[in-house]
């Protein structure tokens, strides 16, 4: 499974040379020079970029995202998607096809249910995105997130190509040992962890603050760097 990996743009030098594939977020691109120059000088082959949320739940506009995406020279585009609403999320799906090839669009599973996000894969094509917190509640636990995801996943076709929009738990990976078609993975837990100086191998408390959220308010001293190589390496470990 490869790996992307999210972090503060005062981290990006240091982080991304672990990383295996850059994966934008293009609320901070649109917010943030620095960050958006970053991934435009960026050598790496494959540029994913995401549709990335505010403060309200809100993901960036069909328009800004296409913005975002045309001036870092982007690979893939990750549309569009509202928690728990799969209607919303495959009307704006075919807005970025409209506009963008379709082969280079990822479509984000969304819906209430099992059934009503499966549903999706019938409107998608190539590899399609499922966040950690499908068909869950953000105040709810960590673990069960985790295990919710890994049961849907298990319900998608193994000759469909799948990325996983962040994790919550270490122990979700065991399920997916023997599914070669969940091929990559984007998250900034290994950072976050590391900068509050904690191990990742302990269990998250919470998931209800965004992870990129809560690292902008976190300082780096040689001791959390420590932490963040440490929980980088023992990542791939699960994830190998």
């Amino acid at each position: 499974m490869k790996l992307a990996l999210e972090c503060p743009t005062d981290l990006l030098d240091l982080v991304q040379s672990f990383a295996d594939f850059d994966f934008i977020l293009a609320k901070v691109a649109l917010e943030d020079g620095k960050y958006l120059s970053y991934y435009k000088t960026s050598t790496n082959t494959m540029k994913i970029v995401d549709n990335s949320v505010n403060e309200e739940g809100e993901p960036t506009s069909v328009e800004d995202l296409i913005a975002v995406f045309e001036e870092v020279g982007g690979t893939l585009l990750v549309a569009p998607d509202w928690i728990g609403d799969s209607k919303r999320t495959l009307e704006a799906y075919q807005e970025c096809i409209s506009k963008v090839s379709p082969e280079r669009v990822v479509g984000v599973v969304q819906g209430s249910t099992f059934v009503e996000a499966l549903s999706c894969l019938e409107k998608y094509s190539g590899l399609v995105a499922i966040p950690y917190d499908i068909c869950s509640k953000k105040k709810d636990p960590p673990w069960l997130m985790g295990l919710r995801r890994a049961l849907l996943v298990s319900n998608i076709p193994n000759d469909r190509l799948v990325h996983l929009l962040g994790f919550t738990s270490l122990h979700e990976f065991l399920w997916y040992s023997y599914r070669p078609n969940v091929v990559s993975i984007d998250t900034g837990i290994p950072v976050m962890l590391g900068l509050q100086g904690k191990d990742i191998l302990d269990e998250l408390e919470s998931k209800e603050v965004p992870t990129y959220n809560t690292m902008e308010e976190l300082k780096l001293s040689q001791k959390e760097w420590t932490g963040i190589c440490r929980n980088i390496a023992l990542l791939r470990k699960y994830i190998s």
